[in-house]
């Protein structure tokens, strides 16, 4: 009960305060089976360079953080992604494929 509680309450704590990076995350099935790609826009791409908090949203709404990957390896993953696309030049927007197995990579569009 208590973790279901807990569960609810930080979904909605992530939802509200960062609603423009947890809506426009864009997850689609990746090119081969058992991947997912896990898409940022330039704005997503900024935020979670800047914040940890901001990864964690975009991990938790995505719903590769603790069902792929694990939160905090998620968070970590998506952080160097995007840190990546970032400071490309030209700037890019950051992309992560992650497969069932835990393996992912980065790449940049």
């Amino acid at each position: 009960m208590t973790s279901a509680l807990l569960s609810m309450a930080m979904a909605g704590t992530l939802a509200m305060v960062t609603p423009g990076t947890a809506e426009a995350v864009t997850v689609r099935p990746g090119a081969k089976w058992g991947q997912v790609d896990v898409l940022l826009d330039t704005y997503e791409t900024e935020q979670v360079r800047r914040s940890f908090w901001a990864a964690t949203v975009v991990c938790w709404n995505s719903g590769v953080g603790g069902a792929l990957l694990s939160i905090g390896v998620c968070q970590t993953a998506i952080t160097v992604c995007a840190a990546q696309a970032y400071y490309a030049s030209p700037r890019r927007r950051a992309g992560m494929t992650v497969t069932f197995w835990g393996q992912y990579w980065c790449w940049k569009y």
